[in-house]
């Protein structure tokens, strides 16, 4: 969240930037004419990610740390989104990617995936060098609305081990079975 300081009267007020974008100070007024320099795809994204962060705090079971640093093999330094350890070794390793599929090319769907698997698996074996077992998972907002575009997504991260889940799907809406694998093309 940003915080901003302005003047008003002889106090000083607090302000963060709030979900539309607009300066917004502590009591929710919109203070006239200040938005935010951030992109809205940034801002949606950075939204959504602290949601997702709020309810694993709220839902999940084990010790749930968000934003935890850790070294990737390469000696570089990483921060996983959410990180949960369990009773024993077994460790979750889970991104929060605001990744529109729809815009993409067949082309950049490949990239972004193969990027964010390379991610996803810096922190797998980061995790793996200290003993534990790891279940890796990658969260996104919504399904691409194309049905082979998301038979691709879901077959090039699984053929990484990486779960993928759309926020915006039940298990319900998927009848409990996988989905016919027809086409791989966005």
């Amino acid at each position: 969240m940003s915080f901003a300081n302005q003047r008003k009267g002889t106090g000083l007020v607090k302000q963060v930037v709030g979900q539309n974008g607009y300066v917004v100070n502590l009591n929710h007024k919109v203070i006239m004419g200040m938005k935010s320099n951030e992109p809205k795809p940034l801002h949606r994204g950075k939204g959504f990610h602290r949601k997702i962060q709020s309810e694993w705090h709220m839902s999940a079971e084990g010790d749930v740390k968000t934003e935890k640093s850790t070294t990737k093999p390469s000696g570089r330094k990483g921060r996983m989104d959410i990180f949960v350890k369990s009773d024993g070794s077994l460790a979750a390793v889970v991104e929060i990617k605001a990744s529109n599929w729809d815009a993409m090319t067949v082309n950049a769907v490949y990239r972004n995936v193969r990027r964010q698997s390379r991610q996803i698996w810096d922190y797998i074996e980061s995790q793996l060098g200290v003993g534990n077992d790891v279940s890796p998972g990658i969260i996104f907002p919504k399904r691409p609305r194309n049905s082979g575009c998301l038979n691709l997504i879901e077959k090039l991260f699984d053929k990484e081990g990486i779960s993928v889940v759309w926020n915006d799907e039940s298990i319900a809406s998927r009848g409990g079975e996988l989905r016919e694998r027809r086409g791989d093309t966005c």
